[in-house]
């Protein structure tokens, strides 16, 4: 089965304080490099400061842990403005304090976003596409 990515509409432009597609890591500074995969929940997700804003991830995705992974994108993240718009969290929820909870999330039709929970809004960023 193949893999596509398909970034051409992720992240919207309209969320650019949010979120933004970098063409490759950037080259000074902290990058994080995470892997979300379908047999773990099709998640990831890591805690942040808030002091670390604007943070840097590389992420990538994988269908399993044996599967071969492949880039998603490189992005800068607001964690503020994501924190406002309710796409991350607190990591104790009630408690507002310095470090956040961000969730990555591979939906059923390939759509990766940015959700604290399933409860909440979510934020597409990018989209992974099998073909049968």
């Amino acid at each position: 089965m193949a893999t596509r990515l398909m970034t051409s509409d992720f992240p919207a432009p309209d969320v650019n304080r949010q979120v933004e597609r970098l063409k490759a890591a950037p080259e000074r500074g902290k990058s994080r490099c995470w892997v979300l995969r379908d047999d773990n929940r099709q998640h990831y997700h890591g805690l942040m400061s808030l002091d670390e804003s604007p943070a840097f991830i590389e992420l990538r995705w994988k269908p399993n842990k044996s599967g071969r992974e492949q880039i998603v994108g490189y992005f800068r993240l607001y964690l503020a403005e994501l924190l406002a718009a309710n796409f991350i969290r607190f990591e104790h929820e009630d408690v507002a304090g310095k470090k956040v909870r961000v969730r990555f999330y591979r939906g059923d039709d390939g759509v990766i976003f940015i959700q604290s929970r399933t409860d909440r809004p979510a934020l597409p960023i990018g989209q992974i596409v099998q073909d049968e």
